[in-house]
């Protein structure tokens, strides 16, 4: 038995020997602290206002109301930036384009007396789908940088509908499935099965 127990050991330390030696092309990714940085590089999406897709918006505050929060336009911030820490990275979303909204439950979280979700969401227009969607990569790729928490740890969800991109965030994990659901409501509207 001692002898199988030594056999064992030694297995065990040979196999774990060169254990790091293995992963030499893994990248390694600035953090949300290292940005900016002298070698970082700026780039600028510029929003145009075009008619609002009023529709969509309607949809959305009828699907909120029901759910039991208000929905109202918040104040305008003049601009959003993400990082991405992949490519070193800092993109700007400015112009007319940009609209806010903040959502707010008039109900508790469940099992809770005085949280109550909410969560924002920031709509930027484009003249064209096609311009909407490049944009939408771009911003896709820096949000989701670095494990996702290059631009902070607060739930983010970006989706696209037409020549619209919508960004929803919220303060607490816990909400998640609010951004994840109207997300995917905003995303998905308008979209016939066939």
């Amino acid at each position: 038995m001692r002898n199988l127990t030594l056999l064992v050991t030694i297995a065990f330390l040979l196999a774990c020997k060169g254990a790091d030696k293995g992963n030499s092309d893994t990248k390694e990714y600035l953090s949300h602290e290292d940005m900016p940085n002298a070698a970082t590089v700026y780039e600028t999406i510029v929003t145009t206002n075009v008619t609002d897709n009023t529709v969509l918006l309607t949809f959305l505050q009828e699907k909120l109301k029901k759910a039991g929060f208000r929905f109202e336009e918040a104040k305008d911030r003049g601009g959003w930036s993400y990082n991405n820490c992949e490519d070193n990275k800092i993109i700007a979303v400015e112009g007319k384009g940009i609209r806010s909204y903040f959502s707010r439950s008039y109900k508790p979280e469940s099992g809770t007396k005085d949280i109550y979700p909410d969560f924002y969401t920031l709509v930027y227009e484009f003249p064209t789908k096609d311009i909407a969607q490049k944009n939408y990569e771009i911003i896709y790729k820096a949000l989701y940088s670095g494990g996702a928490f290059c631009n902070g740890k607060a739930p983010e969800k970006l989706v696209i509908n037409g020549n619209e991109i919508y960004h929803l965030s919220t303060r607490a994990e816990m909400f998640r499935t609010y951004t994840e659901r109207y997300g995917d409501l905003i995303q998905n509207f308008g979209k016939e099965v066939k």
